[in-house]
């Protein structure tokens, strides 16, 4: 089980800053207009909340998970969640998905994200650990 913390980014807060990404990264692999209307609200990764504060967002994800990229589809709305990416790295990040069929999705993070583990979440108060 692997988390990345989502952070509040311009007026944006986290939850919904969150729910934009994994949606986005649903639409890399079918894009919207190819949508049915039960697809209206699909996601490629769960979102959870802190359950002490509402307004921290984390995306419950498989850095390992291999996205099928649809030839047809669009990365801005994607990119603008993470402004921090220089141009260069918007760039590099386009061309690879557009040049690929499928990649895993830990190559496509911006270097700026940290991928948590389960430890790390439960001494953050995210969530009680169940050890034996």
């Amino acid at each position: 089980m692997e988390y990345i913390l989502i952070e509040a980014e311009g007026q944006l807060n986290s939850l919904e800053r969150a729910e934009i990404i994994t949606r986005e990264l649903y639409n890399l692999t079918r894009p919207v207009y190819l949508q049915s209307e039960d697809e209206a609200d699909a996601t490629m990764f769960a979102v959870i909340t802190h359950p002490d504060d509402a307004t921290r967002a984390a995306l419950f994800v498989d850095t390992q998970l291999v996205l099928p990229i649809h030839p047809n589809c669009t990365l801005e709305r994607l990119v603008a969640m993470f402004p921090e990416l220089t141009s260069e790295e918007r760039f590099t990040l386009s061309s690879t998905i557009h040049q690929v069929n499928a990649i895993a999705f830990g190559l496509i993070l911006p270097d700026s994200v940290t991928v948590r583990d389960e430890q790390y979440m439960a001494t953050d108060g995210w969530f009680t650990l169940n050890e034996p």
